[in-house]
């Protein structure tokens, strides 16, 4: 495993972990812009290759940008990465990777006592609060599958504004090692992929993990309710004469 920067600890609970394989490399910043305009140049500098993830990790970023390209606050103390993982296929299920990742951050937490929910299509909430937010992306070359890649931040130790809810205020400590919940994110990323063909079980987890709480922008909760997520990964929400679907694309 290839170590690029203060990453050894890291490295050292993802062995833990995950053992020797596969071979990540990781690169830690102090501080930069944001960790996906990190990964895009790199990638755009050397191309990513069978078998080799690649990791940014930012202890702290000053533009980071979410879903919808709102602002993600990113300060010290939270674990903020993008990370490419290679595939070169034709078989990877685009469609449901967003659902696959989001219920190994779910099976995640939960081993750790920790009660967590899928706000679908990309969020891990605790309650009513944002826990874990995450951005995935499918990279192709005509109908071939080059490699995937997520953009992460988890509000670890970090102040968070008044969406958000940090680890240590779930857990209620400040006793808190950010370079082992570092190594499980990374974990998390590598099965999400490993179970990506399993698209049966990925459905029935999200279903089971997912929060009916939170409906998309523009729909009254007064009318509509959630339904399900179907068998494509879309989200269906229902009212008292319509069943409608949200696709995330």
């Amino acid at each position: 495993m290839k170590v690029i920067g203060p990453a050894a600890k890291t490295v050292f609970y993802l062995k833990k972990i995950q053992g020797q394989y596969p071979t990540w490399t990781l690169h830690y910043k102090i501080k930069c812009k944001s960790t996906e305009n990190e990964l895009t140049n790199l990638l755009g500098y050397s191309e990513i290759k069978k078998n080799q993830p690649v990791a940014i990790i930012a202890r702290e970023q000053f533009s980071g940008v979410g879903q919808n390209s709102k602002t993600w606050v990113s300060p010290k103390g939270g674990i903020w990465l993008s990370a490419a993982y290679p595939i070169f296929s034709k078989e990877f299920a685009c469609q449901i990777f967003n659902l696959s990742l989001g219920i190994k951050l779910c099976e995640m937490l939960r081993q750790e006592n920790i009660n967590v929910c899928l706000k679908w299509p990309n969020d891990i909430f605790f309650g009513s609060k944002k826990l874990i937010g995450f951005l995935p992306r499918v990279i192709t070359r005509g109908k071939e599958i080059i490699y995937v890649r997520v953009g992460l931040g988890m509000n670890v130790l970090n102040y968070t504004p008044s969406e958000g809810i940090s680890l240590s205020k779930v857990l209620q400590t400040k006793n808190i090692n950010q370079h082992y919940w570092t190594a499980k994110v990374l974990k998390a990323f590598y099965d999400s992929i490993e179970c990506n063909k399993k698209k049966e079980y990925v459905i029935k987890s999200a279903n089971k993990f997912l929060t009916k709480s939170f409906l998309p922008s523009g729909y009254c909760p007064h009318t509509w309710k959630i339904k399900d997520i179907d068998s494509n990964g879309n989200l269906r929400i229902e009212n008292e004469t319509q069943l409608k679907v949200i696709r995330r694309f």
